[in-house]
């Protein structure tokens, strides 16, 4: 670019051709993203079958509307992200072109410095205020507010983390690892836009972990501290897609082994002005089987014309035990009466009726899952063995004692963890490939500086172990920064839910070590390419570029 005003191309005239450039590879790329996105999209649907998920239900769809959108899209984002560089091209000084190398001063400005932390602590305070506040919104628009914080922040991080990064390399291997580590200090907004793709998927990749294992770890808390019973009959449904016939719970009820039984469906109302499942139950028998933690009424007494909700949903819509709450269900309305409030929202959810209310408008009488307490003296063996026999006319029917309970949740918990592992991983992969282009890009800014290497005795092993050092900085930075976002978003969106029944934290430090480790060999691997060009370049035709 310094050569074309240096020949007398005007700034408007670089920033077309920039914009122009940006215009065929963006409309480009769409066209391949297209493609590999519907390849993705069919390898995507295999894995949810192999899963036992079988969606969409037919064949792939590619309507025109994704397709003109996807292109439309892709281009305006490309051209988007090319407005910026475009404009600084446009105003580079003819007289650049006389200089070997440009050094990029503003990553580490006070301006930049100011802006970023002013954005990052707007964002935490979001964050804090909507946990205090008990506004998941507020959360999550903080936590995007954080994001956009600390992207601006990189740059004045990268310097510094260079540095630190960069100490034990320069050590170990005076020559190659010094300069990698001072590649990556002298151009810190290019090392934090290549580690940002980076910690954005490390990230998530935490965030993730951690939601998981915080909410197996409340599952099985929940079991231990809530639940009272000793075996569940689990159908395999979610309660509005189908279940177990509730002649099944009756039947189990009738027998003398067993002390309670309460069986719970879910239906999808109109509640208070907002579409949500509310979930039905044996509520007769609830308080043998569950700690609710009642605070006003009696959940025995819920009946056939009542309704339980909890402290907080009260308190927001206003509603004492009498009040009167309409709903209205797919097959009717009905006019409810609060006859119980609770505060315990672990196994109901924000309100629950009985199943009479549920029966009486119409309601498909089928159980997601059953919940048993034996009688006293019965053995437990024993009584799963009963309900064994019961159930052998159910195929989707499995008995499970506590800890079979605890294990069969946190594998529904592992399905869709693995499913979101399996997009983030896409992720992932993409930044890495960011990282060897930006490197492959840097080299070819640096062939002159690479040649004077060389020609001053600089071994190819040298130049290319150089590179990797480089690229070990690169991703530690976006790796380390990555976690920190995480662990930080894990810990808000637990403490947001804690009313939810996701209660216990839990950092699960080996997996988050090993994702480290992954992320970090992962970006050394893609800066091999990237130093074996460099390595190649012809000594003499690399000092004599401009």
């Amino acid at each position: 670019m310094a050569l074309l005003r240096a020949i007398g191309a005007s700034g408007k005239q670089v920033v077309r051709s920039v914009m122009l450039e940006a215009t065929i590879v963006g409309a480009a790329a769409s066209v391949v993203g297209l493609g590999l996105g519907v390849a993705v999209a069919a390898g995507l649907k295999a894995l949810l079958s192999s899963f036992g998920i079988d969606l969409p239900a037919g064949g792939l769809a590619v309507t025109q509307s994704t397709v003109i959108i996807s292109l439309i899209v892709g281009t305006v984002v490309t051209v988007g992200s090319a407005y910026f560089p475009a404009r600084r091209a446009g105003k580079i000084p003819p007289i650049a072109a006389m200089r070997a190398m440009a050094l990029d001063r503003t990553a580490g400005s006070r301006t930049r410095a100011v802006v970023g932390s002013v954005i990052t602590a707007v964002g935490v305070g979001s964050v804090l205020a909507g946990l205090s506040g008990g506004a998941l919104g507020l959360v999550g628009l903080g936590a995007i507010t954080t994001f956009v914080g600390v992207a601006v922040l990189a740059p004045v991080l990268a310097r510094r983390a260079s540095r630190v990064l960069g100490w034990p390399m320069s050590r170990a291997t005076r020559v190659s690892g010094a300069l990698g580590r001072e590649n990556a200090i002298r151009n810190p907004k290019r090392t934090a836009a290549t580690a940002a793709a980076l910690m954005i998927g490390v990230a998530l990749v935490g965030f993730i972990a951690i939601f998981a294992a915080s909410t197996k770890a409340s599952i099985n808390g929940a079991v231990d501290d809530n639940f009272r019973g000793d075996l569940v009959i689990d159908s395999g449904m979610f309660g509005i897609e189908g279940g177990l016939s509730h002649s099944l719970a009756t039947s189990i009820a009738d027998r003398s082994e067993f002390a309670a039984v309460s069986s719970n469906r879910a239906t999808t109302v109109d509640l208070e002005g907002a579409v949500t499942l509310l979930p039905s139950w044996d509520t007769s028998t609830m308080s043998s089987l569950f700690d609710l933690d009642t605070q006003q009424g009696d959940i025995s007494g819920v009946g056939a014309d009542g309704i339980a909700v909890l402290d907080e949903f009260a308190t927001t819509h206003d509603l004492t035990i009498g009040s009167t709450v309409p709903v209205v269900f797919p097959q009717g309305d009905a006019n409810l009466t609060v006859k119980a409030i609770y505060a315990d929202a672990t196994w109901t959810g924000d309100a629950f009726v009985d199943h009479a209310v549920v029966d009486a408008v119409g309601g498909e009488p089928l159980d997601a899952t059953v919940y048993i307490k034996t009688a006293p003296g019965v053995d437990v063996p024993a009584a799963k063995a009963i309900l064994d026999e019961m159930t052998a006319g159910y195929p989707t029917a499995d008995v499970l004692d506590r800890q079979g309970f605890k294990e069969n949740r946190s594998s529904q918990v592992d399905i869709v963890i693995n499913l979101v592992y399996a997009l983030l991983a896409l992720a992932v992969l993409i930044a890495l490939m960011g990282i060897a282009n930006t490197l492959a890009l840097s080299i070819f800014e640096r062939t002159r500086e690479l040649g004077v290497l060389r020609a001053v005795g600089m071994t190819r092993a040298q130049l290319r172990a150089t590179v990797r050092w480089e690229a070990m900085i690169i991703a530690l930075f976006g790796t380390l920064l990555g976690l920190a976002v995480g662990v930080f978003f894990g810990w808000s969106i637990v403490d947001a839910l804690s009313t939810e029944g996701i209660d216990q934290l839990v950092i699960p430090v080996p997996t988050l070590l090993i994702v480290a480790t992954i992320a970090a060999v992962a970006g050394v691997a893609a800066s091999v390419l990237p130093a074996r060009r460099a390595a190649r370049l012809d000594v003499l035709g690399a000092i004599a570029s401009q």
